[in-house]
C-alpha cells in the first residue's frame, strides 16, 4: 500500500519536477510512512510512499526492470501474487517476495493483458522509458484511487486529488458541475470528476495511455448486470459458499495483522467468521454517546443499534472486541478534520465512524478488513426495493432528500438526473419491467455509489496509516455476483437473498438473519449541526450561494427549528463544503 505520484512531460525541467513529485509525496506522507522513493527519467519523474505490507525489504519502490527500462509504483495488493509468480518462473528471474515486482513482471511480459488476471486491489503507472510512453491502470470497482491532471507537454498524477494542488498554478477552482452534484446527489458525487476543477479521476475498471499521440482513456473491464439472469439457486449459493471464505483468506495474504471493522451485520460478521481461522483476533465497533436510545424507526438508512449486535458477533466468534467510544464534545473539530481529510469533501455523515475506527485500529495495525461491495454487488439496500422507489432514480434520489438549491442551479439539476437516467439505459437496462428497473438502479449504484464508498474508505483509513481490504471485491466473486438475477437477490422483498443462504453455516445466525442497517451515525448532534452550519454560512454565504438557497439553510439553522434526518445530513455537507473551500481556498470561477 503507498502513495504514488508522477509527472510525465516532453518539456518539464526535470529538476522542477522532481521537486514539485516531491511536494506531492510529503502531501501523502501519512499513506506511506515507511519510505520514499523517487526516480527520474527523461520525461519522466515518479515517486512513491511506501505502507509496508509484504516484504519490506524487497518491495520499495518505484520498482525498476532489470535493465533500467520500465519504472513501476504501485498503490494496493496484488492478492493473488503467489499464483502469478509461479506462472512466471522461467520467463522472469526474481529477486524479491514482493507483489510489486510480480505485478512489473507481469505487465512487461503480458502487456494490457495482464490486467483480467489480476485479483486484488491496486492504481499504477508504468513507465517505458525506451519508447516513452505511459500505462496507467486501476483495479475492477475502483478500490484504490488514481487522479490526474494535464500539464504542458504530459500529465500529472497522484493518488490524491489534494496532492495534485502541488503542481497546479493559482489558487484551486471549484469544479461547479461536481460540487452541484455534491449537494444533489451527495452519494455519487466526486467520482465522475474531482471536486477540483481541471482534475480527473481515472475511472474504476479503466486504462490510461500516454505517449506523443497524446493521454487516452479506456474501459479494460466493466460490471454488467446484463449477465444477470442466472436463476440457478442452489448452484450459484453453493459456489458464493465456497468463494467468500478463499476471497476473505486471499485479502489476508499479508506479513502485518489485520483486525475486522465489525458492525453484527450480514457483511462485516460473515467477513469476520471467515477471519478468525486465519489469525485474525481483533475487531472494532463504533459507538456514539446515547446510541441505545437513538430512535430509528424513521431513519433511511441505519436501522437498529449495532452493539449489541456485534457484541454477540464477537463473543460467538472468540474476537476480541473494542468498542471505539467517541465523544461529542470534539464533533465540532472533527468536522474540520474530516473535510480536510476527505478531498472529495464528505458526502456521508458516517465517514465520522469510518475515522474514529481507522484512528483507533492504527494504534495496533496496519490493515482491517471490512464489508463494503456487499450490499451494491447482491443488491442490499432494502429502500431501493421499496414502493416509494419504484425503480426510478427522481424517486430514489428523493427517498435520500434534496437540497434547496440557488435558481441558476435547478435546471443543472434536471440535467444530472437526467444523466443518472443515461447511466441506466446505458446498461441496456431502461427496459419497463420492474426485473430491468432492479438491474437499472444496481448498475447505478455500482457505477456512482460504490466509487463514493469505496473512495471514503481509503482515504479515511489511508488518513492514518491503515489499509482497508475489501473481500467482496474479489474477482471470484464479483464473477459470481454479476450473474445472480434479481429475483434471487430480493426474495421475499429482502435484500442479500441469495448471499444470506450462501453465508449459512459460515456464521453466526442472528447476523446472518439481521436486517440491512448502514453504519451508524451520531443521531444527537442537531443543535450541534445548527451552530456550525450558522458559522460556516456566515463566513462561505457568498461561494455556497452559487448553489444553495443561502435563505433556505439559514431557516434549518435557527435553533427552534427541528431537524429532519435530511436536513442534518444536509447541514453536515454545508458544514463540510465550508471547511473544504475554506483550507483548500477554493474559488469559484
Amino acid at each position: 500500500m503507498c502513495a504514488i505520484a508522477g509527472i510525465i512531460s516532453a518539456q518539464a525541467d526535470l529538476d522542477f519536477s522532481k521537486g514539485q513529485v516531491a511536494s506531492m509525496l510529503r502531501r501523502m506522507r501519512h499513506r506511506g510512512p515507511d519510505g520514499s522513493g523517487l526516480v527520474v527519467r527523461p520525461r519522466c519523474v515518479m515517486g512513491s510512499n511506501r505502507l509496508a505490507q509484504i516484504d519490506a525489504a524487497g518491495g520499495g519502490q518505484p520498482m525498476c526492470s532489470p535493465d533500467g527500462r520500465w519504472i513501476l509504483v504501485f498503490n494496493g495488493e496484488i492478492y493473488n501474487h503467489r499464483e502469478l509468480r509461479q506462472a512466471l518462473l522461467g520467463l522472469w528471474q526474481f529477486t524479491s517476495c514482493s507483489d510489486t515486482e510480480v505485478l512489473l513482471a507481469a505487465l512487461i511480459i503480458w502487456g494490457e493483458a495482464a490486467l483480467p488476471r489480476l485479483n486484488g486491489m491496486f492504481a499504477f503507472f508504468l513507465w517505458d522509458s525506451r519508447n516513452h510512453c505511459g500505462f496507467a491502470a486501476r483495479d475492477r470497482l475502483g478500490v484504490k484511487p488514481l487522479v490526474w491532471t494535464r500539464s504542458a507537454g504530459g500529465m500529472a498524477f497522484a493518488s490524491e486529488a489534494k496532492a495534485l494542488l502541488e503542481v497546479m498554478p493559482g489558487r484551486p477552482t471549484a469544479n461547479v458541475g461536481a460540487v452541484l452534484e455534491y449537494f444533489v446527489a451527495p452519494a455519487f458525487s466526486g467520482v465522475e470528476t474531482p471536486l477540483f476543477a481541471n482534475m480527473h479521476h481515472l475511472a474504476p475498471g479503466s486504462v490510461l495511455t500516454i505517449s506523443d499521440e497524446g493521454i487516452k482513456t479506456r474501459i479494460w473491464w466493466s460490471y454488467d448486470l446484463r449477465q444477470a439472469v442466472d436463476l440457478r439457486e442452489d448452484w450459484l449459493a453453493g459456489e458464493l459458499h465456497d468463494a467468500i471464505p478463499f476471497a476473505v483468506t486471499r485479502s489476508l495474504d499479508t506479513d502485518q495483522p489485520a483486525a475486522v471493522f465489525l458492525s453484527g451485520g450480514l457483511d462485516s460478521t460473515l467477513v469476520a467468521a471467515c477471519a478468525v481461522p486465519k489469525g485474525v483476533t481483533c475487531a472494532y465497533t463504533i459507538g456514539f454517546e446515547g446510541q441505545s436510545q437513538f430512535d430509528y424507526a424513521r431513519s433511511i438508512m441505519v436501522k437498529s443499534d449495532d452493539q449489541p449486535f456485534a457484541v454477540e458477533a464477537a463473543g460467538a466468534l472468540g474476537l476480541e472486541h473494542r468498542i471505539v467510544t467517541v465523544s461529542r464534545s470534539s464533533l465540532a473539530d472533527d468536522l474540520r478534520v474530516l473535510a480536510v481529510q476527505n478531498d472529495a469533501i464528505p458526502a456521508w455523515e458516517q465517514e465520522l465512524a469510518q475515522h474514529y475506527l481507522a484512528r483507533a485500529a492504527a494504534k495496533d495495525y496496519r490493515a482491517v478488513l471490512v464489508g463494503d461491495a456487499a450490499d451494491e454487488t447482491h443488491y442490499g439496500y432494502n429502500f431501493t426495493l421499496n414502493s416509494a422507489c419504484g425503480g426510478q432514480v427522481t424517486d430514489f434520489l428523493t427517498q435520500l432528500g434534496r437540497a434547496p438549491l440557488a435558481r441558476q442551479m435547478e435546471v443543472e439539476a434536471l440535467r444530472l438526473t437526467a444523466r443518472y437516467e443515461a447511466l441506466v439505459a446505458e446498461a441496456g437496462l431502461a427496459g419497463g419491467s420492474p426485473v430491468d428497473r432492479q438491474r437499472g438502479i444496481a448498475h447505478l449504484l455500482v457505477q456512482r455509489w460504490l466509487p463514493r464508498l469505496l473512495h471514503n474508505g481509503d482515504i479515511h483509513t489511508m488518513a492514518h496509516s491503515v489499509e482497508a481490504r475489501v473481500p467482496f471485491a474479489d474477482t471470484a466473486l464479483l464473477d459470481l455476483a454479476v450473474k445472480v438475477h434479481p429475483d434471487l437477490a430480493t426474495r421475499e422483498g429482502t435484500g442479500k437473498s441469495l448471499l444470506r443462504r450462501a453465508a449459512r453455516g459460515l456464521m453466526p445466525e442472528t447476523a446472518r438473519l439481521r436486517r440491512k442497517s448502514s453504519l451508524p451515525k451520531d443521531d444527537a448532534c442537531a443543535q450541534i449541526y445548527q451552530r456550525e452550519a450558522g458559522k460556516a454560512l456566515h463566513a462561505s454565504e457568498g461561494l455556497l450561494g452559487t448553489w444553495l438557497n443561502t435563505s433556505s439553510l439559514r431557516s434549518i439553522c435557527a435553533p427552534a427549528h427541528v431537524l429532519t434526518e435530511s436536513e442534518r445530513a444536509l447541514l453536515f455537507r454545508v458544514i463540510c463544503f465550508h471547511h473544504w473551500a475554506e483550507v483548500y481556498q477554493v474559488q469559484t470561477p
